[in-house]
């Protein structure tokens, strides 16, 4: 996911290291909260997009005509339809 923003063409800036380490605390963090000692697909689903979306940056010829945050929004959700999710 994180590799796939750096490489959007729609995003000036991708996630960092930094952002990816958040989504993987945050993805812990829910594994915890739901009772489980694991963090199952559904969880960085769930946590993904509430947590990259402030981290990219939209280009701006792209962001001309809506707001950033909804586009980001829409680039992350698509970037998560796209990989498939590993077994």
């Amino acid at each position: 996911i994180v590799e796939r923003t750096r490489t959007h063409d729609a995003l000036s800036l991708g996630v960092s290291p930094r952002g990816a380490q958040s989504l993987y605390r945050a993805v812990q963090a829910m594994a915890l909260i739901e009772g489980r000692e694991y963090a199952i697909p559904d969880d960085v689903k769930r946590l993904a997009v509430p947590i990259f979306a402030h981290r990219v940056v939209v280009n701006t010829r792209v962001a001309l005509s809506q707001r950033a945050s909804d586009v980001a929004d829409r680039i992350l959700q698509e970037i998560l339809t796209e990989i498939e999710v590993p077994l």
